[in-house]
């Protein structure tokens, strides 16, 4: 009996599956880092945002002198629970790397920094004040760039 025939076809079926598993997997590979990176880009654009409109917040209580202290005041302590700022950081901590866990902290110090000098009734061009937004400038900086490591660490 010539067996040849059936051995050859049994040997290009299991060849022909394990390429098409093979592919299949790369394939199932590269779609579950792209939305990992589409994840992390929309929560780290969100959480830059959400920081962002807290310090914008805050900036326009320095600056608007028509409304009554009290008001001014809750303004800019109000701004980090209004924007979600801390929700926010908690989620980049349990998806992000742990440098980016250690920036989002330090963001969040700095605003609060920031937020605490306006609140002690610094004149908006004084040098505490100045000071506090150039480090929270700083902060910022130095988060956007780890999250642009992060996200391109994860490219395919």
């Amino acid at each position: 009996m010539d067996w040849l025939a059936p051995v050859s076809a049994v040997i290009g079926g299991g060849i022909a599956v394990a390429s098409g598993w093979t592919v299949e997997r790369s394939r199932w590979k590269r779609e579950e880092v792209r939305q990992e990176r589409d994840r992390r880009t929309t929560l780290y654009a969100d959480y830059l945002a959400a920081v962002l409109s807290a310090r914008e917040q805050i900036w326009h209580a320095s600056r608007w002198r028509e409304l009554p202290r009290a008001e001014r005041i809750a303004m800019a302590r109000n701004s980090l629970r209004d924007f979600q700022v801390y929700p926010m950081r908690d989620r980049v901590l349990l998806v992000g790397p742990p440098r980016l866990g250690e920036l989002s902290y330090e963001i969040v110090r700095r605003l609060t920094a920031y937020r605490d000098a306006m609140i002690e009734e610094v004149n908006d061009g004084e040098a505490e004040l100045q000071t506090a937004w150039d480090a929270f400038n700083e902060a910022r900086d130095a988060l956007t760039i780890a999250m642009r490591i992060d996200l391109d660490s994860l490219r395919i």
